[in-house]
């Protein structure tokens, strides 16, 4: 189940590299870089620390706690100069959901690492943030206060605290709460108690942002999470990728299947670059995420969950939506130029049907797209 959406978000992105490197990198790399590659010799002292974090992460097991990567602040750099714009790049994919009239929101960065979500957030949303950041590890707060402190793009950080653990007792409520790959290490049980804590502290009308890797058990297990948000706290409205409120049909109808996003960016430069110096491939993103709202509506509309799929008698398409969860089929007779935008389709594209869908499209809907 894997959507292939373009990054409208590429200056952002450029913003959050060029920044990342003018902070991280020497004068010199700092110059390279606007003139084009930063010279192998000023990135060569984070080639091993990436590569010792990528095999730690690749043979992580979903729910185990990882032993301490961020060993020292030149770890931590490591991971911001190569991760940071990655998981940024799926920040600026959500942060569209996020709309607001007040005049400053508060911000809960859960598991900042080196202040991505922060940093997304600051270079997408217009009001100032007065930003909280929580992060267990000294080196990345450290690189993390670096990164914030010095980001003055609009004017747009009003505050910024650091603590090392979230306080059991916390009373604050927050507009925006970002707890991104924050789960990974987590049992389902201390998962739950995660979860349970922050949504207990987003303010009406705010949000909450549960974003984990696009991998098959990540995205099962956050998908579960869902649901029990579904059952524990009906005030939380999903807005993406549902636009329904009850249990996932996805999680009941199979035991593989699992919904998440992959993203085509127009990947920065430094990014590309660290690629081929670690025969890396970040070409494509995946995530899993869910956006949700305190007292917010459902979208109205159908979501793509599978790609169009053309076949012998047709192009098949699965939708899901309030009431649905259903494989619909446009028949070679029956395509019109009112099915055009479903057989053009990604994955989580809302659509709006003139008429309730069913398993063979009459040739007289019509099919529009809506935004997010």
């Amino acid at each position: 189940m894997r959507a292939l959406t373009p990054l409208d978000a590429t200056k952002p992105i450029a913003q959050i590299e060029q920044h990342v490197v003018q902070q991280l990198l020497s004068p010199a790399a700092w110059a390279q870089y606007l003139k084009g590659d930063v010279g192998h010799n000023e990135l060569r002292p984070f080639i091993q620390e990436l590569k010792r974090l990528s095999d730690a992460y690749t043979q992580h097991s979903v729910g185990t706690k990882l032993p301490q990567l961020i060993k020292s602040e030149l770890s931590a750099q490591a991971y911001a100069l190569y991760y940071l714009a990655v998981n940024a790049a799926k920040m600026l994919h959500l942060t569209p959901h996020i709309t607001s009239n007040k005049e400053t929101l508060r911000v809960l960065d859960f598991g900042s690492g080196p202040g991505t979500a922060s940093l997304a957030l600051l270079a997408s949303i217009k009001q100032p943030l007065n930003i909280t950041c929580v992060e267990s590890s000294q080196p990345m707060r450290a690189v993390a206060k670096k990164l914030l402190s010095s980001w003055n793009a609009g004017k747009s950080l009003a505050d910024l605290s650091f603590v090392s653990h979230l306080p059991t007792s916390n009373t604050a409520s927050y507009d925006v709460i970002v707890a991104a790959n924050a789960l990974a290490e987590l049992s389902e049980a201390e998962s739950q108690a995660l979860i349970t804590h922050l949504t207990s502290m987003v303010a009406p009308d705010g949000f909450l942002i549960l974003l984990e890797p696009g991998q098959q058990l990540h995205s099962r297990r956050l998908m579960r999470f869902r649901d029990g948000l579904a059952k524990t706290s009906p005030k939380l409205t999903p807005l993406f990728p549902c636009t329904r409120a009850d249990i996932c049909p996805m999680l009941k109808a199979s035991e593989t299947d699992w919904c998440h996003s992959t993203i085509e960016w127009a990947q920065p430069k430094l990014s590309r670059q660290l690629d081929a110096m670690l025969s890396f491939n970040k070409h494509r993103i995946k995530f899993c995420a869910f956006v949700f709202q305190h007292g917010g509506q459902l979208r109205p509309g159908m979501r793509v969950i599978t790609p169009p799929f053309k076949m012998l008698r047709g192009t098949a398409v699965t939708l899901c939506g309030e009431g649905l969860y259903s494989v619909v089929l446009i028949k070679k007779g029956q395509r019109s130029e009112g099915t055009r935008a479903l057989e053009k389709a990604a994955v989580h594209d809302r659509l709006l049907f003139s008429q309730r869908p069913t398993k063979e499209l009459p040739k007289s809907i019509t099919v529009t797209p809506l935004p997010l």
